[in-house]
Parts: structure tokens; sequence; C-alpha cells
């Protein structure tokens, strides 16, 4: 279970600079085709923050056809993150533990984002059996179970209403979506992270769908990705996820397309058809290749959502499988 204080830093006695901890929101505006994301990680170990603040307009496998970007790697490290501010603008306060969050960024370009986050939950906790019926008791089959290794040895997601206002190079927008965050902490190892998925269906404050998944892209297609956790927030009550069956189309590294039933504890199926709107390669860590997509979803009574659709391919994985080198088959330059 999370409890207020798992808002702020956690601190093991043999911590190293592999150590971080990370705070993710993110938030949609579908009727400008807009999605922006924040994004932090701290190692407090070493005395560093990235700080990464991207907004996107269009879908696009090119950085350069972001709207906004700025990312900035080796900020020092705050004192707290129940509320704290970063020298490129950006302010976190948790307005009540662990549930409700107020965020403020004024960047560059006449840039600014201001949300409130509130919580339309109690903070999932994937190690937690009481929360999804995934969780391990064991801490090595913890970490082996969580989608994204020791980096999730500490982990909670949390879907909650976000309102507030985009001001991107002067012209205003406003904010009124459903969003999931989250807050993980552990070991995070820049290589040797883990092929995994991060996604999520909101169709109104009543229904949401949110689930981690394994991915192995050597498998065949329709059964390379697997439940890690998840869970179904449905009037206002959480139900873990027991199974879930995705099949993906991919366009280089964007996920475009899927089809998704997803099952919970009650055997209740929620089949969903998605399409991603906007997205675009992220390079959260310069050693892997992610994606971010929102995603338009369909259910079958017809009834519209959105969400964010993230994927996590190790470059080194990459390089396993595609990595190569000039042959002798080469034409000879005389």
């Amino acid at each position: 279970m999370i409890k207020p204080h798992d808002v702020e830093f956690h601190l093991p006695a043999d911590i190293d600079y592999r150590y971080g901890e990370t705070n993710y929101f993110l938030f949609y505006i579908p009727e400008e085709r807009l999605m922006a994301q924040i994004y932090t990680v701290s190692r407090k170990a070493i005395g560093v923050m990235a700080v990464d603040v991207l907004i996107l307009g269009c879908l696009t496998e090119s950085r350069g056809e972001y709207l906004y970007n700025d990312v900035q790697q080796h900020l020092p490290v705050p004192e707290k993150l129940s509320d704290y501010t970063t020298p490129n603008g950006l302010h976190v306060q948790v307005t009540k533990a662990p549930r409700d969050y107020r965020v403020d960024y004024v960047g560059f370009d006449n840039t600014e984002i201001h949300f409130d986050f509130t919580g339309l939950m109690e903070p999932f906790d994937i190690h937690d059996p009481d929360h999804s019926p995934k969780a391990a008791k064991d801490k090595s089959a913890q970490v082996a179970g969580s989608g994204m290794g020791e980096a999730y040895g500490g982990h909670f997601d949390l879907t909650g209403q976000v309102k507030g206002a985009l001001k991107l190079r002067g012209k205003e927008y406003n904010i009124d979506c459903v969003a999931t965050m989250d807050h993980s902490w552990g070991a995070r190892p820049e290589v040797g992270l883990h092929p995994m998925g991060w996604m999520n269906a909101h169709f109104g404050p009543d229904l949401a769908i949110h689930w981690i998944n394994t991915w192995d892209p050597d498998q065949p297609i329709g059964s390379q990705q697997a439940l890690a956790h998840g869970y179904v927030l449905e009037d206002g009550k959480v139900y873990g996820l027991t199974d879930i069956k995705l099949r993906s189309t991919r366009m280089g590294s964007l996920n475009t397309a899927m089809e998704v039933i997803a099952t919970d504890i009650r055997g209740r199926e929620f089949h969903l058809h998605g399409q991603a709107e906007v997205g675009a390669p992220w390079v959260a860590y310069v050693c892997a290749i992610s994606s971010v997509q929102e995603f338009r979803w369909t259910l079958p009574n017809g009834r519209i959502g959105y969400g964010m659709v993230m994927d996590n391919l190790p470059l080194k994985d990459t390089n396993l499988r595609r990595g190569r080198r000039w042959t002798d088959t080469q034409p000879s330059v005389d």
C-alpha cells in the first residue's frame, strides 16, 4: 500500500549512482491534437536531476518535429519530491499526499504549463497483492515481474483529473482531461533497461484502464506483449487486471494501432481498439529507443477515450538483433 510519505524520496542504505527516482505527468488536448508530458529523474546519490518537458502536435518519427522540447540532464537534485523547483522553471507540489499535485512550468519561447492533478483513486501499488493480482511477495520475483526490472523496485500508478492551462508560444489552450501519472524508485542503470510498455485508456472519470506490459520483439506478432500489472478504474472502484492480450501495428519506432482485450479480477473483459493520433520517438535515456503516442481508443459501444501508449526498447537489445558492419560484399572504391 502507498502511504503519504511515498511521494518523497526512497533512499536505501546502499544507494549508488544508478539509483533513480521518477515523477511522470501528462495531459492531452484531443480537440487540438496536442499532448504534453513532464518527466523527472532524480539521482540523489550523485546530486543530479534530469527534467524533460515535451509537447507534441503530430505523429512523426522525427524529433525535429516536436512542437516544444526542454530536456536538461544535469540539474541539481532537490531536497524533497513533495515540493520542488528546478532551474528550468518547473515547480511540482504535492497538495494532498499521496493523490493530489500542482504542476507549474514556465519555460522559454513564451511557453507555460499550469495544472492541478486530482487523484480519482488511491495510488496503485504494483507490489501489493491487494492491488495487483500479479504482485509477488519475494523481492527478486517482484523485480522479475515488475515490467521494468529493478527500476520498478517501487512503483505506483495513479489516474486522476487534470485541469489547467497550456500556453504554447503565446497561444493559450484549456486543459481538461483524465490521465495517469506515476512515481518509480529503484536501481535504474541506463544500460540494461527492459523492453516494456506503459499504456492506458481513459473514457472519463468513471472508466479508465491502465497497464504495464512486458515486450519480447523476438516472439511472433500477437505474442510479444504480456501483462506485468494493471487495473480498471470503474465508477470509483479499482479492479486489478489478471490478463491482457495486445496486438500492435508499428511504423518504425512508433506503435500506431492496437487491439486490446483486458480482463480484470471480476472476469470482466474490455475490448479496445486504438489508433495513434499524436506521437514521436522520445529519448528518455540515450541508451534506449522509446516512443510516446496519444491514442484515440474506441469501445465496442462506440465510446471514445484517450490515453498514452509508451514503448521502451533498449538499444542493447536492438543492436543484438539489427547491428551490422560493412562486409566484403560492399562495392570497393579504387
